[in-house]
């Protein structure tokens, strides 16, 4: 009886070294991502279409791609193809998602490892600072003090 509660607590003591192991590396959450994935493309009916995504729709899946690769979380970009029904290679070039936002590529090159989500967050920055410095203070609405 001693030899197997022996095993028992070695068994158990090796599965939690293998899960903080694991854990440690970050291989756990990949794992974790990969079997949700999976279970998302068991339970999702492959046989029927999906229905065409109007372009704002596709536009803005390619820069979420795009940024989960940058940021190189592989995990979290697995299940996003998945759940988006989208090919696990970019079916187009950041040249042209970025044509597609207006961004002038050409002008823009220096910003190859940028990727397209934070350039569009800083031009709205950008843009909304412009705004907030147009603002003509000599139009100001004079009020009346006697009334």
């Amino acid at each position: 009886m001693s030899a197997i509660a022996d095993q028992i607590d070695s068994t158990s003591e090796l599965s939690e070294a293998i899960y903080e192991s694991l854990k440690r590396k970050g291989t756990l959450n990949q794992i974790k991502a990969r079997i949700r994935a999976e279970i998302y493309h068991t339970i999702e009916d492959k046989t029927t279409t999906t229905p065409s995504k109007p372009k704002e729709v596709y536009l803005a899946s390619e820069i979420i791609r795009e940024f989960l690769m940058s940021s190189k979380l592989e995990s979290s970009l697995s299940v996003f193809n998945e759940e988006m029904g989208q090919p696990s290679e970019m079916m187009v070039d950041r040249e042209f998602v970025g044509g597609e936002l207006g961004f002038n590529m050409i002008d823009e090159k220096g910003t190859g490892s940028v990727p397209l989500l934070v350039l569009l967050v800083q031009r709205l920055l950008q843009e909304k600072e412009e705004r907030e410095h147009k603002f003509d203070y000599s139009k100001e609405v004079e009020y009346d003090s006697d009334t």
